[in-house]
């Protein structure tokens, strides 16, 4: 590491070289300035300006920047254009907005400075945050990013902040497991870069890079999801959020880029006269959706028959097998009679509460010439619709920004997040309400197993034969899973400005969390009466980076402009956890592992290093063609010595043809293109054997074994991506579009590859996978109308990624990513196929596609599977709206998916019990199966629907669902009040009407939502026993002073 260290120092020297070179009298310019800085302060007084932005017909603008040139001092125009600046005589003011052109007024000896803003001819002069926190202008970039505004993720909000883009930018394909409040993301950008690992994008705030590692993820048995990194950022602080798509983009973050970056900037303060104070105050209520569409003819009981007693009543507790409901009275598990009606149409109601969300934050912020600042406190409180789960999250953010002299600046953000709930166990049946709630026969109502337990004893009330299938109401009032976390995020900058065109930087990031989990298996509990600490888990993590980098941006002749950056980082992440699970409980409803007769402790130490050295050059001409090369690289401490260095170049240039093409029908025209090649490093272990410690037994330290077989010759892996894209506007930017195609291709994954068990191990670490992504990027957006009221603004995004496994190890077909509960459907990447595909047992049938039934006569699973497609969609997009009259506003957004499926486990289920509408065929005569036997004969048999039925269940193609839809997602009707209605006491007013997750337009999944995975890992695919979705309406309250 030493000799690394030594040649950043050395890259970092070398640049400093470089910009000496511009320049024989580089250094004797910075001696001038110097000496000319001790008189830099101004003898000119402030005093404060103030004034209207308007468009060209008069409409004034609200939200334009008002900025003082040469510095971070200014403020925004408020609801109706008016803005207040603290200024003095020979300032130049520069008004900035999106779709208009930059405009300068220079501060002469009038107070008032009134501007009319003119529609910007190219569109592309705006300036946009790029890799490490680089400023450029747009038309400079030769990749696709895309950039959302912080008010799109605060009206019809979002708990975690990363699902809010779901519709919204292409090439972004968001989605939301179904696993309650505070819960985890997926955000996947260009499709799966990796076949084993994480392949979420790199999230960046205020450049800091952020831990986004979920801390328990639900699987084939159960669990919960514990969140993610994410979901700890208020939207309320958000400014804008950055998409930087393809490598070309994200190639200066080096490995960790590899599948994207999303860079989100917080608010800042602004110079202005007093100290401005924002609040916002947002409140929801959320409703279930109920997708279940079973049959409601026919009741409990089995083989036609009712049942007849209390055991009866509770063998067949989860069974629909029954006989016609006629409201005659039956049995039910605790021995009471009750009219034999339908009645689980109630169920959802009865167990699922009115959730809500209560989200407060308040800001203050300021400044003056030198300083400014922004203060923020956040509060939210999250009540579920599932009983007694809730989740709350509290921020406090400081970000301040100083300016010492003309030469000396710098920056520095902290922010603290406390994030605390009680989630909900999903998948598998144990201590999982949501599952019998959803499997309850047609006569039985979900308040009858009420309150779940005996207030006594306080064991369960079991209501049928199978004690894992726990009771919803014990599930919820007793099985917990507490966690806790706190997190603090700092960053500290000073930047040097030594000539106009030479800077150095150098920036401190820390990401430190505290996390605690205590998952508990109540006392009384049917499969585990003395109850069990089932999990203790403590989690601390840091990760400490440092940056150092000096800056170049010189015009070397009248049309041609150069810029370099040149510079090193230093990342450390360092942790520690221990995981307990206890049983053999000394107490009862006591779970502290030191009263446990049995416990396993496993704890870990990760650290990892990775030391990089980066620069980026930029050449222009006449503003109008660039080129911009940047490379990368990094040594990293989980790969093997002789392995650890990996370089990543990137090339990208870009062209405003309409600069130099005079085309009539054409406001503005740039095409673009870029290659870049981005490597990526191993998990920690990945090359050297490992033992986990497990505790004592009678004294003596135990540890288990590995089951992978680590690579000591690993290398890291390659993702080479090439793109290429234009973006175009028409009728004076009435019509404007940005596509973008791209071709990435993952060489050298690294796969854990399945091998023989008599090995005495279960995988192998290998350099083996290969991964192709194709896609295609498409944004359009229209403003149809515009007139002096009224404005209205579409946008239509789509995507398509054709993705394919190119390779795996040799002689490896496919490679098995997770199974569903069921046990007969499989998420597995296959050779020649998308990622994820859902596989399954279709029937078995001979060569003439006649049915092989099996000695019972009955239909019989094939014994080899079937790839039924993806689990992730390739084609995505959203249709959104903004329409603004006078002080009113409405904006909705209409998204859709196309081209996945789902494994439903749900409706597996529902057909074995009988709750199917299909399993109404038959009742009453029994079904008639015709095939052959083994032999081929012929074979004709009647058998009674519920063995029939339960034969189907097994035959996991029949529960294999298309997965598209279309959906309304949000909507939100806003009113604006002007200052005047309040004696302009405020300066704004902002009331909205927001709902959202509404309905499904369009959706092919029965009894489910198609968007209902239980985890955020590569096993999309599946679904069983989740959290059922919610929709959400309420009010959201902005206020300014």
């Amino acid at each position: 590491m030493k000799k690394n260290l030594r040649l950043m120092k050395a890259c970092v020297a070398t640049g400093l070289v470089l910009s000496t070179m511009l320049t024989e009298n580089a250094f004797a310019a910075v001696a001038a300035e110097a000496a000319h800085s001790s008189v830099w302060h101004s003898n000119f007084q402030q005093r404060e300006v103030h004034g209207t932005v308007k468009d060209n017909s008069g409409n004034p603008l609200p939200g334009v920047t008002v900025v003082i040139k040469g510095s971070s001092k200014g403020t925004q125009a408020n609801s109706e254009g008016k803005f207040n600046v603290a200024a003095k005589a020979g300032d130049v003011l520069v008004f900035s907005f999106i779709g208009y052109a930059v405009q300068e007024v220079k501060v002469g000896t009038s107070d008032e400075v009134n501007v009319i803003l003119k529609e910007s001819a190219t569109g592309l002069n705006e300036l946009v945050v790029t890799a490490l926190g680089i400023k450029k202008e747009e038309k400079s970039i030769g990749y696709a990013m895309t950039k959302v505004k912080g008010s799109d993720f605060t009206q019809a909000r979002e708990i975690n902040v990363a699902n809010a883009l779901v519709g919204k930018v292409a090439g972004v394909n968001s989605s939301t497991p179904a696993t309650g409040p505070g819960g985890s993301s997926r955000v996947t950008i260009r499709g799966n870069s990796s076949l084993s690992y994480n392949n979420q994008p790199l999230y960046v705030v205020n450049g800091i890079p952020l831990n986004n590692d979920n801390q328990g993820n639900p699987g084939q048995y159960g669990g919960a999801d514990y969140g993610d990194g994410i979901s700890s950022i208020n939207p309320d602080d958000i400014e804008d959020m950055t998409v930087l798509k393809g490598g070309a983009a994200a190639a200066l973050y080096g490995q960790r880029g590899i599948n994207g970056v999303i860079l989100i900037t917080t608010k800042s303060g602004k110079s202005r006269k007093g100290i401005g104070i924002e609040v916002n105050s947002n409140y929801s209520m959320d409703q279930v959706h109920d997708y279940r569409d079973f049959q409601n003819v026919y009741g409990q009981g089995t083989q036609g028959a009712r049942p007849t007693d209390a055991k009866s009543g509770k063998s067949t507790g989860l069974q629909s097998w029954g006989e016609k409901l006629d409201g005659k009275p039956a049995y039910y598990f605790d021995g009471s009679q009750h009219p034999y009606v339908a009645q689980s149409q109630h169920n959802f109601k009865d167990f699922y509460k009115t959730g809500s969300t209560i989200t407060n934050t308040v800001a203050f912020s300021g400044g003056n010439d030198n300083t400014t600042f922004r203060v923020s406190l956040g509060d939210l409180r999250n009540k579920s619709v599932y009983p007694n789960a809730d989740y709350k999250r509290s921020n406090a953010n400081i970000d301040l920004g100083f300016k010492l002299n003309n030469k000396w600046s710098g920056q520095a953000n902290l922010s603290y997040v406390k994030e605390r709930a009680n989630r909900t166990n999903v998948s598998d049946a144990p201590g999982n309400g949501n599952f019998a709630i959803m499997f309850l026969p047609p006569n039985v109502r979900a308040n009858m197993l009420a309150p779940g337990y005996d207030p006594i004893t306080g064991k369960e009330t079991e209501f049928n034969d199978n004690q894992y299938n726990t009771n919803p109401y014990f599930a919820a009032t007793k099985f917990t899973n507490y966690t806790n976390k706190d997190r603090v995020l700092g960053m500290a900058s000073l930047r040097y400005q030594a000539l106009d065109w030479l800077y150095v930087q150098g920036r401190v990031t820390n990401d430190f969390f505290s996390f605690n989990a205590q998952s508990i298996w109540p006392t009384g509990t049917a499969f585990k009466p003395t109850g069990k600490l089932n999990q203790d888990l403590t989690r601390n993590m840091n990760e400490l980076n440092t940056d150092i980098m000096l800056g170049i941006n010189k015009k070397l002749a009248r049309d041609i402009n150069f810029g370099f950056t040149a510079g090193g980082n230093f990342m450390r992440q360092e942790g520690k956890s221990i995981d307990i699970n206890a049983d053999g409980l000394a107490y009862q409803n006591v779970y502290n592992p030191a009263t446990a007769s049995n416990k396993n402790v496993t704890i870990s130490q990760p650290l990892k290093e990775i030391h990089s050295v980066y620069g980026s050059a930029e050449l222009s001409y006449k503003s109008t063609v660039f080129l911009n090369l940047t490379d990368r690289n990094d040594w990293s401490s989980t790969l093997p010595t002789a392995n650890n260095s990996y370089n990543y170049p990137s090339i990208n240039a870009s062209y405003v043809f309409s600069e130099t093409l005079k085309l009539p029908w054409l406001d503005f025209g740039k095409i673009r293109a870029g290659y870049s090649s981005v490597g990526g490093d191993a998990q920690i272990f990945a090359t050297n054997f490992y033992y986990s410690a497990l505790g004592s037994v009678n004294g003596s330290p135990i540890s288990d074994l590995p089951v992978e077989i680590p690579n000591a010759k690993l290398e890291p892996l390659k993702v080479k991506e090439s793109e290429i894209g234009a973006q175009l506007g028409f009728l004076k930017n009435r019509i404007s579009v940005d596509f973008a195609v791209y071709n990435k291709q993952t060489l050298n994954d690294i796969v854990a590859s399945t091998i023989s068990i008599t090995s005495g191990f279960e995988r192998r670490v290998l350099n083996v996978g290969k991964i192709e992504n194709k896609g295609f990027e498409l944004l359009v957006t229209v403003v149809p109308v515009k007139t002096q009221n009224i404005t209205w603004t579409s946008s239509f995004n789509y995507t398509k990624n054709n993705n394919k496994v190119l390779a795996l190890a040799p002689g490896i077909p496919d490679m098995q990513v997770d199974i569903s509960r069921t046990g007969n459907a499989f998420i597995k990447h296959v050779v020649g196929l998308p990622v994820s595909q859902v596989m399954a047992f279709d029937y078995m049938k001979d060569d003439k596609g006649n049915l092989i039934l099996n000695a019972d006569g009955l239909p019989q699973a094939a014994s080899a599977l079937t790839a039924m497609g993806t689990g992730v969609a390739p084609v995505s997009g959203g249709w959104s709206n903004e329409i603004n009259y006078k002080r009113f506003g409405l904006s909705f957004l209409i998204d859709f998916k196309h081209g996945a499926v789902l494994y439903s486990g749900t409706n597996a289920i529902a057909y074995s019990l009988g709750l199917q509408k299909e399993t109404l065929v038959g009742r009453d005569g029994g079904v008639t199966v015709k095939g052959v036997d083994g032999s081929g004969k012929e074979v004709t048999k009647t058998v009674s629907a519920q063995t029939y039925y339960g034969a189907l269940s097994g035959i996991s193609s029949l529960q294999v669902y298309n997965a598209d839809f279309i959906k309304f997602r949000s909507v939100s009707l806003t009113y604006n009040f002007p200052g005047s209605a309040f004696n302009n006491k405020i300066a704004g007013l902002g009331l909205s009407l927001v709902a959202r997750n509404l309905f499904y337009i369009s959706k092919h999944t029965p009894n489910v939502d198609p968007e209902s995975s239980y985890n955020n890992g590569n096993a999309q695919g599946l679904e069983y026993g989740v959290v059922p979705t919610t929709s959400s309406i309420g009010l959201n309250l902005n206020v300014k002073f």
